[in-house]
This record gives C-alpha cells, sequence and structure tokens, in this order.
C-alpha cells in the first residue's frame, strides 16, 4: 500500500510540474515578437547597380562625376563611397534653420 502512495504520489507530482513547465513558457512564448525595421526608399540598395545608380545621382548632386577606375571597386567600397556622399551631401544646420543661433 504504502508503494502504491509513493509512485500515486510521484506521477501527480510529474503531471503537476510538466503542467506548470507548459504553463511558464505558453505565457513567456506569449510576449511581443521580434519588431522588423520596414523598408524604406531612404534604404541603402542591395544590389551593386542599385548602388551605382545611387552613388551616381548623389555625386551629381554634388557637382561630382565618379573617379576613374570606379568600375573596380568592390561592392563594398562603392557602397561605403555613396553613405560618404550621402553624408557630405546632407544639409548643415544653419542650412535647415538659418536663424537658429548655434553654440560655437
Amino acid at each position: 500500500m504504502a508503494g502504491k502512495r509513493v509512485w500515486a504520489i510521484g506521477v501527480a507530482g510529474f503531471v503537476l510540474g510538466a503542467g506548470a513547465v507548459f504553463a511558464v513558457t505558453s505565457a513567456a512564448s506569449d510576449g511581443p515578437g521580434v519588431t522588423v525595421q520596414p523598408e524604406s526608399a531612404s534604404d541603402v540598395p542591395q544590389t551593386r547597380q542599385g548602388l551605382i545608380a545611387a552613388w551616381s545621382d548623389e555625386l551629381k548632386k554634388a557637382g561630382k562625376g565618379k573617379p576613374e577606375g570606379w568600375r573596380e571597386l568592390s561592392t563594398q567600397e562603392i557602397r561605403d563611397r555613396y553613405i560618404s556622399q550621402v553624408y557630405a551631401n546632407a544639409p548643415d544646420a544653419k542650412d535647415i534653420d538659418p536663424g537658429m543661433a548655434g553654440r560655437d
């Protein structure tokens, strides 16, 4: 009789433990999922052709042309030069709001 009681308590403990683990993992997985940044028109192009076109546009805004030997540049180098040119073409604070007094 004592052996059956021990087994019954063990089985009941296992079932309660398994139920508790299931409840905790279910509640934990109901949280917010991974957020993904939406793609927008201002994102950096992902293809070499897209990067070249975007880089050319930025160079035109600055009144420049592509440097000699640009075709030998790797895609990463073109991406770096494009991003650099975007920052170079960005307006200064005084251009955005000329009346704003800034710190020097």
